[in-house]
């Protein structure tokens, strides 16, 4: 015990990266299945079609839709390589998907605690900041997801480490980190307001040239990452041109919310009640400029912009809980009054880490979407190579969007959702292979209905929610984890 502790106090950043692989390892192995729409449907299914020969969504077809190709087109070349090795199945590829984002994840922790330790020059603040991005409830969870959002956060701390290390950049520090930052605005566009914010602080420095030879240097590697759009679209800035579009014309048809939605969403994902001294001292550091305003331009951006889904804000995370440690500790040094209240602060901590405790041992490992997943799954199993398949909703009228790619085969998908729709379309529908009722809701009235129009129907399996899945649709009705029954017709063509 004392050898560990003497090595922890020797290389504390070692023991805490360890500790964050080995909890990631649990995400790798057990989080299966997608957080929401953009993490499979706009990653996965599009790079994994590619890969596989087709376009899921029709990226590459008609007109530009908006999206950076740089993060599906990296995993279009990772499916390939899996898929040259003999690995097909797309269930077990994506356990080498996770696994490369939990590596890559680690960054986060590894630069966070090089950039505190060099804005501070104390030791502690680092192993604090570092730790609780190891330990975050949600970290583990988010960081095997296939969000832009999350993948670009470690670039934004590279890029902002290579630039601060040195009291007087060096040029090719600059040069560096210019082009990581433009890897970041590959990966997010909306990583734009991050970049303004930093520029915004070398212009107040006046550092000139530095500006000058940074913004070169992250045009140069966003243009070369941007390539794509001239093969594809023959025109250079194509997607990025049809984002700003898209978005400006259609930023009222999101969720919409107030200016303090995401002061909200903040003090909800670092747990209260020490996430409210967190936000404190992230304001309370605004003197830091190269780690504050980057951060703060992009929470004014998204709290301003109507369209706010909470995903927006998870690039600065790690700014913030770095920034409410370094500032809480100014706030401390400089208020000498504020110890008198130690004890109030200490139970808060407590508190928060009960509270962090409880949610990070399920949610690491939480099967999110599996009811989903594991039908397209289950579909895999039969080896069809071209199939329909349909889901019948009646009950609930929604149109539900399934992971298809899970299937490792081409397949149609017919969505029921009204009977007078159904019968028309009937007689130029492809014959299904299978048929998956969602939700157990009035489930023999809808199988005697369809059984009259597929009278070879038999039942296959029921496939059920994950716990957590389950649990949210309790407490949320407008939730949409049900199980699916499936059903096989094995007269299909």
């Amino acid at each position: 015990m004392n050898t560990l502790k003497n090595y922890y106090e020797k290389y504390p950043l070692t023991i805490i990266i360890l500790v964050a692989f080995i909890i990631r390892m649990f995400s790798v192995l057990f989080a299966k299945g997608y957080g929401m729409h953009d993490d499979h449907f706009l990653i996965i299914e599009t790079s994994r079609s590619w890969a596989s020969g087709w376009d899921f969504q029709g990226w590459l077809q008609t007109i530009p839709q908006g999206h950076s190709f740089t993060y599906p087109l990296l995993l279009f070349f990772l499916f390939k390589g899996l898929m040259f090795v003999g690995i097909e199945n797309l269930d077990i590829q994506m356990y080498f998907i996770r696994f490369v984002h939990a590596l890559f994840s680690l960054l986060t922790i590894y630069f966070s605690y090089k950039i505190v330790f060099r804005s501070t020059n104390e030791k502690k603040l680092a192993n604090i900041s570092a730790w609780i991005l190891c330990l975050l409830w949600c970290l583990p969870w988010l960081s095997v997801r296939n969000l832009v959002e999350i993948t670009c956060i470690p670039f934004l701390l590279w890029a902002t480490w290579l630039y601060i290390r040195n009291s007087s950049p060096l040029t090719k520090d600059i040069i560096y980190s210019g082009a990581v930052m433009g890897l970041a605005f590959a990966f997010r566009f909306q990583v734009v307001f991050f970049i303004g914010g930093f520029g915004l602080a070398m212009l107040i420095y006046k550092q000139w040239k530095n500006a000058i030879i940074w913004t070169i240097s992250l045009l140069i590697v966003f243009c070369l990452t941007q390539l794509s759009d001239i093969f594809i679209w023959h025109r250079p800035f194509a997607e990025m041109q049809e984002y700003i579009l898209y978005n400006f014309t259609n930023a009222g048809d999101y969720p919409q919310g107030g200016f303090f939605k995401y002061f909200g969403v903040l003090l909800g994902m670092l747990v209260p009640p020490i996430s409210v001294l967190l936000m404190f001292g992230f304001f309370y550091g605004y003197k830091r400029l190269f780690l504050f305003l980057p951060s703060f331009c992009f929470f004014l951006f998204h709290s301003i912009f109507p369209n706010k889904q909470e995903r927006f804000i998870f690039p600065i995370i790690p700014f913030v809980i770095f920034l409410g440690i370094t500032g809480l500790w100014d706030f401390a040094n400089k208020q000498p009054l504020l110890y008198k209240y130690k004890r109030i602060i200490k139970v808060c901590i407590i508190i928060s880490i009960i509270l962090n405790t409880i949610l990070l041992v399920p949610v690491t490992v939480h099967y999110s979407k599996k009811a989903r997943v594991e039908s397209m799954v289950h579909f895999s199993k039969y080896d069809l190579d071209n199939f329909t398949y349909i889901v019948e909703n009646s009950e609930g009228k929604d149109r539900i969007m399934m992971p298809r790619t899970y299937a490792n085969a081409y397949c149609t998908q017919y969505n029921l959702n009204d009977w007078d729709t159904f019968s028309k379309d009937f007689d130029t529908l492809s014959t299904p292979a299978f048929v998956l009722f969602f939700d157990d809701k009035n489930t023999s009235h809808r199988i005697s209905k369809l059984k009259a129009y597929y009278p070879n129907l038999q039942y296959d399996t029921t496939i059920k929610p994950s716990f957590l899945d389950n649990l949210m649709r309790k407490i949320n009705n407008h939730n949409k984890n049900f199980p699916y029954i499936a059903y096989k017709n094995f007269n299909h063509r």
